[in-house]
């Protein structure tokens, strides 16, 4: 189960997602398009996911992450088929909103399945070995994209090349995946002989938490922070400070690579002490600080800033491991809780791109300073919540029963 979480996340919601942005200009000067419509095409992947966030988890809680996984990764494939051979702005952010419901379908079911096969004392360290696929897909897809453009027929052979690989993942994954006998605990209704609840039951089950809200805000914020600013920063660095394509990406690499290694090391440290908050907030209100300093400083410096905000932002996983965590939610709704997270996650990654360029076009630092006062309030959000590591957890049994 981890080594496939691992590589559904590298490739299906780490490489096709990140790829792009240090093609803009190949994109847009292939479609005749300018900077604005970037930012509108960037925010459609975000309304996709926005669209299909909460439906996705519920599909999963209701048929099983083995099924809505596959399906989710087939249909992605198809989406950025579509990518590849779209002619004009408006086939592209179909395309591109396409791919962001199917996003969800992958993304909101990876931490439910961990979620079902790892015990609680290593929620943390799972859900951050997945995510760090996810870095380390988005860092050599940085990386790698502008060096094989002349080799692989420009960008729509190299996202065609990316489709074909989720495609083959998503057959790996259903032949070799299995949704656990514990997904279904003795105490649940579906185990117990009568009916699943339903896929209404559950979202208004979800939505009456109050912790489930905080978490989706603090996962906004973030979100909009990280997507924003990713976003625009490999652009900035090459029309505003005068880097090389190759050089831009090769610095949003720095950030992925070091994300990896806090992806491994603040989850478990996590864990170890058993506390959420005092890893996240932390992590969280340095990662605004250093993009504030990456739009100022060149050079070493610069590539410190950048290792030490991937390294600082590895504690997101954590977001993740709380929903199972909580005595309101657990395992049976986590499906459901983590799409809520994810709806509003995206919701701040659609809004972000398109207020942050508009201050970039009138002055770039206001939007770092714009995406740093993201970070700083979902570090505010997530401080809100009840402490859910092994210290501070109300029941030590993951396996509760969800409160109607």
């Amino acid at each position: 189960m981890l080594w496939n979480a691992v590589a559904m996340n590298f490739f299906a919601t780490g490489m096709a997602w990140t790829y792009v942005v240090v093609l803009v200009a190949p994109i847009l000067g292939d479609l005749e398009l300018g900077l604005r419509d970037w930012g509108t095409l960037w925010s459609g992947i975000s309304m996709g996911a926005l669209l299909g966030a909460v439906p996705a988890g519920v599909l999963g809680d209701r048929f099983g992450v083995r099924s809505v996984v596959t399906i989710g990764a087939l249909a992605m494939a198809a989406a950025l088929g579509l990518r590849a051979l779209a002619a004009d702005f408006a086939t592209l952010l179909a395309a591109m909103v396409l791919y962001g419901v199917t996003l969800t379908l992958v993304a909101t079911n990876l931490p439910k399945a961990i979620g079902l096969w790892f015990p609680a004392r290593e929620l943390g360290l799972a859900n951050g070995l997945a995510l760090g696929g996810n870095g380390a897909g988005q860092g050599l897809a940085t990386f790698l994209a502008p060096l094989l453009l002349a080799h692989v027929g420009g960008w729509r052979g190299l996202t065609f090349a990316i489709a074909f690989a989720v495609a083959a993942l998503a057959l790996v994954w259903v032949a070799t995946v299995r949704d656990p006998v514990r997904a279904q605990p003795a105490t649940t209704p579906a185990a117990s002989g009568t009916e699943a609840p339903s896929i209404v039951a559950g979202l208004g089950s979800i939505f009456r938490i109050r912790e489930v809200w905080l978490l989706a805000a603090s996962y906004f914020f973030f979100l909009a922070g990280y997507i924003g600013v990713v976003g625009y920063l490999p652009t900035y660095l090459v029309t505003v400070q005068g880097f090389e394509p190759a050089q831009a990406g090769a610095m949003l690499s720095v950030v992925l690579a070091a994300y990896v290694v806090g992806s491994l090391i603040l989850p478990a440290y996590s864990d170890r002490i058993g506390l959420r908050r005092r890893v996240y907030v932390p992590g969280v209100v340095v990662c605004g600080i250093m993009i504030i300093a990456s739009s100022m400083l060149l050079g070493p410096a610069l590539v410190l800033v950048l290792a030490v905000w991937g390294f600082a932002a590895g504690g997101i996983a954590l977001v993740f491991a709380v929903p199972l965590e909580l005595a309101r939610v657990g395992p049976a709704l986590a499906g459901s809780a983590v799409g809520a997270t994810l709806m509003a996650g995206f919701l701040g990654g659609f809004l972000s791109p398109m207020i942050g360029l508009a201050l970039a076009e009138a002055n770039p630092l206001y939007a770092f300073v714009f995406w740093s006062g993201c970070y700083a309030l979902s570090a505010a959000c997530f401080f809100l919540l009840p402490e859910t590591g092994s210290r501070g957890r109300a029941s030590p049994d993951l396996l509760v029963t969800p409160s109607r």
